[in-house]
């Protein structure tokens, strides 16, 4: 599998930020004197189902190190928040894959990334990997990228050329080298029968194995329990957000870069998209400066929609908005996309994929 190759599961995870980041990146201040839009829910705490759905996720027990004494007792994890790193360069994002593609927008998202039943998705069936089903969740830790769910009758060889080689690594691991046509070597893994990690190094993708076979680094993972709501959720860097706004205002994307820790983003994606991105400062005066830059940048934006009559953007623009966040010096910035504008986009991409074919 070339490293460089990207596979579907990438681009719906990254569809599903840049919707999010660009309604985020044209909202407006005041909202336009028409009838205004209906809510969009947006995730802002753990609801019941997503607390038990944590729980039923607790599967994951680091092994006993050997000669350590005696065990103390530990309690089960998440095996994706296990993973995780403590600090990244770009960001860890989590999708519910399985949800997201289960949900009433599902549907035109599957048509639109795989096409119909006898394109990619049919050959992915075929082997015993249907994405609908077998699929949990999707997650990407800067340049890797991790696939959860059931993989055990998955057949891997389909995909990869007759010259790859496997070999066991670690308790549960298995890292498989693929020759690439430029006279270098791929490499993917896989672990327990219900992980897949590809992007990245063999390197890299060592440390993740070990870190679930408890012998990685240890520290506080940048994605915690705390956080693992929504259909979306996770964290991104200050520098990777300026390297998003840097064509479009170089002077924004410095302020972003200069004044804030990061960004903790969490989307609701089970009708509309809604999505709440908590802005970390650096400190409460730099805060200050990066909220009443973006407001004045946005608006410019809303009212630029405005004047050349685009509609949609002018929707999206009143769902978004800023909002302080008490004492900590942060903010906190909300914007949704309606089911409606969501399903004319995946229309189209359906129509353009037809077109193409």
């Amino acid at each position: 599998m070339p490293r460089k190759q990207r596979t579907p599961w990438v681009w719906l995870v990254v569809a599903v930020l840049l919707l999010g980041a660009g309604a985020w990146l044209m909202r407006g201040a005041e909202p336009p004197d028409r009838d205004p839009l209906p809510p969009v829910r947006l995730p802002t705490r753990m609801n019941p189902g997503e607390q038990q759905r944590a729980e039923e996720r607790r599967t994951w027990l680091p092994p006993p190190v050997p000669d350590a004494g005696p065990a103390q007792p530990t309690r089960p994890r998440d095996p994706v928040l296990a993973m995780m790193p403590s600090a990244v360069e770009t960001g860890a994002v989590v999708a519910e894959f399985n949800a997201i593609i289960n949900s009433e927008i599902g549907g035109l998202m599957t048509e639109c990334l795989f096409g119909d039943a006898d394109g990619l998705l049919g050959e992915l069936r075929d082997a015993g990997l249907d994405p609908t089903a077998a699929i949990d969740r999707v997650a990407m830790i800067d340049d890797a990228l991790v696939m959860t769910g059931n993989f055990k009758n998955a057949q891997w060889k389909r995909f990869v050329p007759g010259n790859a080689v496997a070999r066991g690594y670690g308790q549960n691991g298995e890292l498989i080298e693929v020759p690439l046509r430029d006279g270098g070597l791929g490499s993917f893994a896989t672990w327990g029968g219900q992980m897949f990690i590809a992007g990245g190094d063999e390197a890299s993708q060592k440390v993740i194995l070990d870190r679930l076979d408890g012998t990685g680094p240890r520290g506080t993972p940048v994605v915690d329990d705390s956080m693992a709501y929504g259909e979306v959720y996770g964290v991104l860097t200050a520098q990777a957000l300026s390297t998003l706004v840097g064509d479009e205002d170089p002077r924004l994307a410095e302020l972003l870069e200069r004044s804030a820790k990061s960004v903790q983003v969490h989307m609701d994606v089970s009708h509309d998209v809604g999505m709440v991105a908590d802005v970390q400062p650096t400190d409460g005066q730099a805060s200050e400066d990066l909220r009443r830059a973006l407001g004045s940048a946005l608006s410019l934006g809303r009212m630029r929609a405005q004047a050349e009559g685009k509609t949609d953007e002018a929707d999206i623009l009143d769902l978004a908005r800023v909002r302080a966040a008490g004492g900590a010096g942060g903010f906190r910035l909300e914007a949704g996309l309606p089911y409606e504008y969501m399903a004319r986009t995946f229309r189209k991409c359906i129509d353009d994929r037809k077109r193409r074919h």
